[in-house]
């Protein structure tokens, strides 16, 4: 069974901010959710590759998603720590997250990109505050 349910689908795709890069939320073979990301020009630096910046949206965007679909509820990066290993400047790139701990006001999760040839391109640990409706 999927774990992307159309609610999630929908919520990313409509996103506009997530349309303009240009996310893709997608399940691996093990019903893990990854967010794919291919690279254009648009994205890259005056070096030639990705901005640091698309590292940093791309890690947040996959912690959020995941959070939100264990609580249900949205969720708030309070702090992003990123680290970037290897530049990428072409083909695409892939994101999964892995939650470290659950609290019920907090969660601490960590996310690594990686490119089409499992290379480390940066990774990058949060702490979300869980967005509970009195």
């Amino acid at each position: 069974m999927s774990v992307l349910n159309n609610e999630l689908l929908k919520y990313v795709e409509d996103n506009p901010f997530n349309k303009h890069i240009g996310f893709e939320l997608i399940n691996d073979q093990e019903d893990e959710i990854l967010l794919k990301l291919w690279l254009k020009e648009e994205l890259l630096n005056t070096n030639k590759t990705v901005h640091g910046g698309v590292h940093a949206s791309m890690l947040d965007t996959v912690n959020s998603i995941v959070l939100q679909t264990i609580y249900q509820t949205p969720v708030a990066a309070m702090n992003l720590d990123v680290h970037y290993f290897s530049p990428a400047n072409s083909g695409h790139l892939l994101a999964k997250a892995n939650i470290l701990q659950q609290g019920y006001k907090l969660a601490t999760i960590e996310a690594e990109i990686v490119d089409e040839y499992q290379q480390l391109i940066a990774k990058g640990t949060g702490i979300y505050r869980i967005i509970r409706k009195a």
